[in-house]
């Protein structure tokens, strides 16, 4: 099997393996869990394999040259640049190539950066699905197998699902669809039923803990966050996400915590909303999740339980002096009222009025605690 790409998964790959030896492969299957799980270099690595590609040859070579093959199709979320009436996967498939290459276990939000399109959301429509419609007709280019990769079907619009689902129905022969998505709450229920679902857990922690060299410092306590995420592993250790996020919670804790004594940090308030609000969907998303662990952590230290604890600060903040605003008396609302900021972006709400409310509301649950 060409596993070489896939850290862990051990259970899915023994499960894909007996599909392939006993030819009982699905024409349809969805992929589902966080992109750091492996579900699009996992996808990949099945898809080589059905169309039989020798191991031997490729085993060294990156998975965006590996997947140069005729009857392996790919279907993703993009974006028009500039005045293009319409625009295809196919356009970017130098940026696809690039991006397997160096960010397999990446995300939405790592591929709309590395093709460099803003604050735009990508979306998959329904000219992508004609196109695929009219590929996958075609005969195989090597009289055998035909596999088609669609990452990020979430970002499907309507029209372009229900064109999907029509395909799914009367799908040619020797043809197979692998669906990859982080979650399947947001895809047409008639969609997922026509698919053998496949989810993915969090990685092993030894199995993280492999990848890593041994001189890495904290191997141990950075595998922990990770929290069974590759890619999460990935950015803890170059501290990129982590410093940027706790930057971005800092400054508005401070500030929520100046409006008691000083009405004008409610302008700050508003100029912080408005400096997340021109992040990307995913970033702000990751900000959110960020900083549920950071009040969660906070919380454990105010009660003496820092062995629970694996928050490390990027920017020299002391944790501790948050303690006295993090306490029975609101850590259940201050982590509802994130969890809620993170849904609401999620279903794409108006980011520049959640994070507005967001830093409003925190101000009332940092007095209510210290009241």
């Amino acid at each position: 099997m060409i596993w070489s790409h896939v850290t862990g998964q051990k259970k899915l790959k023994k499960q894909l393996k007996h599909l392939l030896d006993s030819k009982q492969v699905p024409h349809a299957q969805l992929f589902t869990g966080d992109s750091g799980y492996g579900g699009l270099p996992l996808a990949l690595s099945f898809a080589l394999q059905m169309l039989r590609i020798d191991s031997s040859q490729k085993i060294n070579k990156p998975l965006g040259e590996k997947i140069q093959h005729p009857d392996l199709h790919f279907v993703y979320p993009v974006v028009k640049k500039g005045s293009e009436k319409i625009v295809l996967a196919n356009d970017y498939g130098l940026d696809w190539a690039a991006f397997l290459n160096d960010n397999p276990y990446g995300n939405y939000a790592n591929w709309f950066e590395s093709i460099n399109v803003g604050n735009k959301q990508g979306l998959i429509g329904v000219n992508e699905m004609n196109a695929l419609h009219k590929k996958i007709y075609l005969k195989s280019y090597s009289g055998g197998n035909k596999v088609c990769v669609l990452w990020g079907v979430e970002k499907m619009n309507k029209e372009a699902s229900n064109a999907f689902l029509k395909l799914l129905e009367e799908p040619p022969e020797k043809t197979f669809f692998i669906l990859v998505a982080e979650s399947s709450d947001q895809l047409l229920t008639t969609l997922v039923s026509r698919c053998q679902l496949v989810t993915l857990s969090p990685i092993n922690e030894n199995e993280l803990l492999d990848t890593l060299e041994e001189d890495v410092p904290n191997r141990q306590s950075l595998v922990k966050q990770a929290e069974g995420d590759y890619r999460k592993l990935k950015l803890l250790i170059e501290n990129l996400q982590n410093k940027a996020d706790e930057a971005l919670l800092i400054k508005v804790l401070r500030t929520s915590l100046k409006v008691r004594g000083d009405n004008t940090a409610v302008v700050e308030l508003m100029a912080w909303a408005g400096e997340i609000s021109v992040l990307g969907r995913e970033e702000q998303k990751t900000f959110l999740l960020y900083s549920i662990r950071f009040i969660r952590d906070a919380f454990l230290l105010n009660y003496s339980l820092g062995d629970l604890v694996h928050y490390r600060s990027e920017n020299g903040f002391d944790i501790h002096k948050l303690g006295p605003f993090v306490n029975s008396e609101n850590i259940n609302e201050l982590i509802t009222l994130f969890e809620k900021s993170h849904y609401h972006i999620t279903r794409n709400a108006n980011a520049k009025m959640i994070f507005t409310e967001l830093s409003l509301q925190l101000t009332r649950l940092l007095k209510k605690a210290s009241e």
